[in-house]
């Protein structure tokens, strides 16, 4: 059980209490796309061929010249698209402005997400050698929470190589469920869906009508749920801070936390040398409702929990978080602020 203890008014993070009083917050206004609606055909067309010829270098090319091809590709995109390297920028330098090489962090970033997507086409030639590939730490801690019965709620980052979680419930063959977005193209979206269910890994994507279904057969079966709450989407979210912004934040992961009793246990999938991967897993702890608390605010209580760990883990790896992906595009009312600056205030500060 996560141990917890009120946070007094003091205790409040001292800069978001200045966010409140100067009401500064990212603007991303000269970084919007202002894409014609007639030429999507034609973009898809072209995103469908690219992801059909990334497939074919992943079944002919190493990975380590996927990689290589990769990183190449990263910079190309760090000089192509100044939009999502100003979000990058932006966003880094809001968060670190004592960070003296700034440009080679964002140019990092780009590099990053190339090798990503290779490694992506590769995940065949990933999983075959996986023995080889893929280093495991702290196993134990995902049996032991399986070992509770209540099923799992495995909270990944879109940090490093997430995608071989999939590799992972391959090799172990845990029974998962992971929760996904969709693409706009329908061909692409289920070429994508093809790669990433491996073995006993179910998706389920946004928009299924049979989702909660889904969902429910996940925890009734004391299956492992995954799903990522560190982006801002349209999902049911709620408000949190994050790095002591107001944050979007899916509410999935603190409702079914405090619903199921479900243990909450993080992953994170390191890029290591020479074409390996280091996967860790760290317990985050159980969760209940205090009864003298609204539903709200206990769902806060886990959800600020949560980024805060996030936080730590962004401030350690800087540069293997997709930082060209508007953390903070939406931005909440007055009223919502007010609500939010109350939820901070009754907060019980809880100790993952």
């Amino acid at each position: 059980m996560s141990s917890s203890k009120p946070m007094s008014k003091a205790e409040t993070p001292p800069e978001f209490e200045a966010h409140f009083a100067q009401e500064e917050s990212i603007d991303y206004g000269e970084f919007k796309h202002h894409r014609n609606p007639e030429l999507a055909r034609v973009r898809r067309f072209l995103e469908w061929k690219a992801f059909q010829g990334g497939l074919w270098l992943g079944q002919t090319l190493s990975l380590e010249h996927l990689q290589q091809l990769g990183r190449q590709v990263g910079r190309v995109a760090y000089r192509l698209f100044p939009k999502e390297r100003g979000i990058a920028q932006t966003q880094l330098q809001r968060l670190f402005p004592e960070a003296a090489d700034m440009e080679v962090r964002v140019r990092e970033c780009f590099e990053h997400f190339g090798q990503l997507i290779f490694e992506f086409f590769a995940i065949e030639q990933i999983a075959s050698e996986a023995s080889e590939r893929l280093v495991i730490e702290n196993e134990a801690v995902l049996h032991e929470a399986l070992s509770q019965e209540r099923g799992v709620i495995l909270l990944g980052m879109h940090f490093g190589n997430w995608e071989l979680i999939s590799v992972y419930a391959q090799l172990s063959g845990i029974p998962m469920s992971a929760a996904t977005t969709n693409v706009p193209d329908p061909r692409l979206n289920e070429a994508i869906r093809n790669v990433r269910e491996r073995g006993p890994l179910k998706l389920i994507s946004r928009g299924d009508p049979q989702a909660t279904r889904k969902l429910l057969r996940c925890f009734q079966n004391r299956e492992v749920f995954v799903l990522a709450i560190d982006q801002d989407t349209n999902v049911p979210s709620h408000w949190v801070p994050f790095f002591d912004m107001p944050a979007k934040t899916p509410l999935s992961a603190a409702s079914l936390a405090l619903r199921t009793g479900a243990p909450v246990v993080n992953y994170l999938v390191f890029r290591e040398p020479h074409g390996r991967f280091r996967l860790c897993f760290e317990s985050w702890g159980t969760f209940s409702r205090d009864p003298e608390q609204s539903d709200a605010q206990s769902q806060f209580n886990v959800s600020w929990a949560l980024n805060r760990k996030m936080e730590t883990i962004l401030r350690e790896h800087p540069t293997q978080w997709a930082w060209f992906h508007r953390r903070w595009r939406h931005q909440p009312n007055a009223e919502e602020l007010e609500a939010l600056k109350h939820l901070i205030d009754h907060a019980t500060e809880l100790e993952l």
